[in-house]
């Protein structure tokens, strides 16, 4: 039909190929406990799931070549009272890692050296948090360690704030307070800089040396969440949200 034109897809003829079943993780008891996180954290070492269990809240630490099915009981990283809602690895350091809970606290745990899923004990042993943070009043959603200073943590709650702490000491000496529930936030390549997104349909972009944004201004204008994420060493952050019509959008 004339004037009708097809809008062709640039990943039409793109094709993933799944691995095979021995190359995969199977058996996986994922939490349904989830803030908009990210469900699984990975380093060069180990991979973090987010667990489902009983008896308060737990995520899995499974090493890499460790592929296959997993039994049916594995060593769990157990300690929060709530449901952990995200988890992330310190990039200085592969067997410490963080997790933020339903809780409203903040653990850090050690993989113990040479952990392995399968154990001789008859009963797997469960790994306890080598520290306690606290200092959010309501749930901690998400975690995120600064990519180029060893040792400091963000923290976002629904408590509308983002502690930074220094694990070392267990003190969080800033807290970058929001006009409602933070969505998500992004380190800087060089950790100077911390952005987020709000429920507050704003973007705001911290100097990580104050408690006032540096940089502030319009996020998107939809009911659901927003993203951010930090475009590497540009100077430069991305979006992702909705419009108040529900249409996508991705923002540079």
């Amino acid at each position: 039909m004339a004037g009708r034109f097809v809008r062709a897809s640039k990943y039409r003829h793109v094709f993933g190929k799944s691995s095979k079943k021995e190359a995969c993780y199977d058996n996986l008891h994922i939490s349904r406990n989830a803030w908009d996180t990210n469900l699984i954290k990975a380093n060069p070492e180990y991979l973090s799931v987010n667990w489902e269990a009983s008896g308060g809240g737990a995520f899995a630490v499974i090493p890499l070549n460790e592929k296959g099915r997993l039994p049916e009981q594995i060593p769990l990283f157990r300690g929060h009272t709530g449901p952990d809602l995200d988890t992330d690895w310190n990039p200085f350091n592969d067997r410490i890692i963080a997790s933020g809970s339903d809780d409203g606290k903040v653990f850090i745990w050690e993989v113990p050296q040479g952990f392995s899923l399968y154990q001789d004990s008859e009963e797997p042993v469960d790994v306890a948090p080598v520290s306690k943070l606290a200092g959010h009043s309501r749930k901690v959603g998400q975690v995120l360690f600064n990519p180029a200073a060893n040792n400091i943590l963000a923290s976002a709650s629904g408590d509308y704030t983002v502690k930074l702490w220094d694990i070392g000491t267990g003190k969080a000496p800033l807290t970058l307070k929001h006009g409602d529930i933070v969505q998500s936030l992004s380190w800087s390549a060089n950790g100077a800089l911390l952005a987020t997104t709000s429920r507050d349909k704003k973007l705001r972009i911290w100097d990580t040396r104050q408690e006032r944004p540096a940089h502030e201004g319009p996020g998107h204008t939809g009911a659901k969440n927003s993203r951010v994420v930090w475009m590497g060493e540009h100077n430069r952050v991305a979006t992702t949200g909705f419009s108040k019509m529900s249409d996508r959008q991705l923002t540079l």
